[in-house]
C-alpha cells in the first residue's frame, strides 16, 4: 500500500485529525497514547524477565535466611520483617506464575513464618 492509497482511503483523515487532535490544547495526545501501547507490547517479555530475575532473588534471600535459622543464626525483627516482605513478593509471583519452580521454597518459608512467630511468643528477636 502507498502513501497515496493510504490518504485517499481514510488513513491520511485519521492522521490529520489525530494530528489536530494533539495540536489543540486538550490535554488529549493521541499520538503518546499510541506511542505507550507499542512501548509496553515491546518490552513486555523484558518486564517479565525482570520479574522472574525479582522471584529469583527471593527466593535465593529466603533460602539463605532459612538456612541462617536452621544453624541458629540470630536476626532482628527487622530483618524478618524484609525477608517476611520478600515472601509476599515470592507467593504473590509463584501465583501469578503457576509454571514457576516453588518446590525449592516452600519449607523454607514454613520454617521462617514459624521460627517468626516463635520469636515474638518469646521475644527472642536478635
Amino acid at each position: 500500500m502507498t502513501l497515496q492509497d493510504i490518504l485517499v482511503s481514510g488513513g491520511g483523515i485519521l492522521i490529520l485529525l489525530l494530528t489536530i487532535i494533539q495540536v489543540t490544547p486538550l490535554k488529549l495526545n493521541p499520538w503518546s497514547v499510541v506511542a505507550k501501547a507499542l512501548g509496553k507490547a515491546l518490552t513486555v517479555d523484558v518486564l517479565d524477565k525482570l520479574d522472574e530475575n525479582t522471584a529469583s532473588t527471593c527466593r535465593y534471600r529466603l533460602i539463605r535466611f532459612d538456612d541462617e535459622l536452621r544453624h541458629n543464626v540470630k536476626h532482628t525483627q527487622e530483618h524478618f520483617d524484609q525477608i517476611l516482605d520478600d515472601i509476599t513478593l515470592y507467593e504473590r509471583y509463584c501465583k501469578e506464575h503457576p509454571n514457576y519452580p516453588n518446590s525449592k521454597a516452600v519449607l523454607a518459608i514454613e520454617n521462617i513464618k514459624s521460627t517468626y512467630v516463635k520469636c515474638r511468643e518469646e521475644n527472642s528477636f536478635l
